[in-house]
């Protein structure tokens, strides 16, 4: 199907709702890869829960170890939520719901 020709506040919107939906996917990726990484804690794999409760400062590698999991975790979904976009879908419906 011919992609019709969109006005600049057209594109604006479109390009809003694909932010949203792929900031949507990292946030969930990111709170997946926190919970996994307060799991590594709490299930104390690896001993790290037990070198944690002994630490002075348990702040630095608590940080150290959550946030590039978390982080690697909200890019693995960004990607693979870029990789099955459904942008072609917005032109195949009919009833004019966004498909983000």
């Amino acid at each position: 199907m011919a992609k019709p020709h969109m006005s600049r506040e057209e594109a604006r919107r479109d390009h809003e709702a694909m932010l949203r939906y792929m900031a949507k996917w990292f946030a969930i990726g990111l709170t997946v890869g926190l919970v996994c990484a307060s799991l590594v804690f709490l299930l104390d794999i690896g001993s790290l829960g037990t070198r944690l409760s002994r630490t002075d400062n348990p702040v630095v590698p608590v940080f150290l170890i959550a946030m590039p999991m978390g982080l690697t975790f909200g890019a693995i979904l960004l990607c693979i939520a870029i990789w099955v976009l459904p942008y072609e879908a917005k032109y195949e419906r009919r009833d004019g719901r966004e498909p983000f």
